[in-house]
């Protein structure tokens, strides 16, 4: 029962993705480059794959200095407790 109901979900999301999708080609249509500007030679999978790699640094990153802050953090807090021992 779940499986027909994520089936008939999912079906739904296609179409209108379908829908909204603005174009069915792997460059867009005229019209779309001269309305938001876009360079007609940039090679598109390459500038997704781009920016899929340079999202996920930017992430990496920011978790490393999450990961950094919680160490000191940490370190901290033992101080304190081996002080108070």
């Amino acid at each position: 029962m779940f499986f027909k109901i994520r089936v008939f979900l999912w079906s739904i999301a296609a179409e209108l993705e379908y829908f909204l999708y603005p174009w069915t080609e792997e460059t867009p249509p005229k019209e779309i480059t001269k309305k938001y500007n876009l360079p007609i030679e940039i090679d598109y999978d390459k500038n997704f794959y781009y920016d899929w790699i340079k999202s996920h640094e930017e992430k990496i990153s920011r978790l490393q200095q999450e990961m950094i802050w919680t160490q000191k953090e940490i370190h901290k807090l033992n101080l304190e407790l081996k002080t108070h021992d």
